[in-house]
């Protein structure tokens, strides 16, 4: 199964018939493989992991709240995004991370210089926007000039981001590279705001590395509170509120463990499906194998 759809599996890779659908179907392959799937009878999740879906394109003419009958979702006022009764649940992808996984993975590569601060920027003009580039190249210079911290942008320095001390640009990394990388830095560096539950927070989390968040972010911020991180308007409040995370002693990792990773988002996954499929065993650990190339990661 390609993106956006992923199979919901037990711990046995038993599939349930049901199918996760995380965007908008767009491509012609993704068309063939829905029409593949609804002529198999799966019936569909819809989990929002792409922008704003399930906010339709105006040039796309499918009803995804029509498609799925229960969805997965990131919001905190989901009254405001879905027009549809359907059954719904506070459950992310990154709900499923597995702490042991991110850090087996973390451990099997080699990270670039230890820098304090990162932060997943993008190319793409979209990506841009969604990783919120505009305030990041507000928010960095002004950390890294008055707490004295070293910067590791992952993405391009441009004319709206150019290069400058302390902070470092490179290419994106090979994801466990990536991990590695993280594993090393004081904070996560989240300015985003279209984005709808950056799996890179759960892995930060996972890695023990607490997480300075953009208060506004559309999704994951449920994961930010007083053991895990703390949240910052912008460039105003930006170094204050890094200063006092830095002084506050956090547990991120005992915290992701406690309360996400696939058995507990699994649990609530079988409880949203349940009560609509009676043939689903609760106890069957049921879960989903999280988008992204192939090898990537796994929930």
């Amino acid at each position: 199964m390609r993106w956006p759809f992923e199979a919901v599996r037990d711990r046995g890779a038993r599939a349930s018939g049901w199918v996760v659908l995380h965007g908008p179907i767009v491509t012609p392959a993704q068309h063939t493989q829905f029409a593949e799937l609804r002529r198999g009878g799966a019936r569909f999740v819809g989990m929002t992991s792409y922008l704003e879906f399930p906010r339709a394109d105006p040039r796309d003419g499918l009803d995804y709240e029509a498609v799925c009958e229960a969805w997965c979702h990131c919001f905190r006022e989901p009254d405001r995004r879905f027009t549809h009764p359907s059954p719904r649940a506070l459950t992310s992808a990154s709900d499923f991370t597995d702490c042991a996984w991110i850090e087996h993975a973390a451990a099997s590569a080699t990270p670039l210089e230890p820098h304090e601060l990162v932060y997943v920027g993008a190319t793409g003009p979209w990506q841009q926007k969604a990783k919120n580039w505009v305030l990041a190249t507000r928010c960095l210079p002004r950390l890294a000039r008055v707490l004295g911290m070293r910067a590791l942008v992952i993405g391009q320095a441009d004319a709206t981001f150019p290069p400058q001390p302390a902070i470092t640009f490179c290419r994106p990394l090979e994801w466990r590279a990536l991990l590695a990388t993280l594993a090393r830095a004081r904070l996560l560096f989240v300015p985003n705001a279209n984005d709808p539950s950056p799996r890179v927070i759960a892995e930060a989390l996972c890695l023990d590395v607490p997480v300075l968040m953009q208060r506004d972010i559309l999704g994951g911020w449920k994961y930010v509170n007083r053991y895990t991180g703390a949240f910052f308007d912008d460039e105003r409040d930006v170094v204050d509120v890094a200063a006092e995370l830095l002084r506050t002693a956090v547990a991120p990792r005992d915290w992701f463990r406690g309360n996400f990773g696939p058995e507990t988002a699994g649990r609530r996954l079988s409880a949203l499906l349940q009560p609509l499929d009676v043939s689903l065993d609760q106890a069957a650990g049921w879960r989903i194998t999280a988008a992204g190339p192939a090898g990537r990661r796994q929930a």
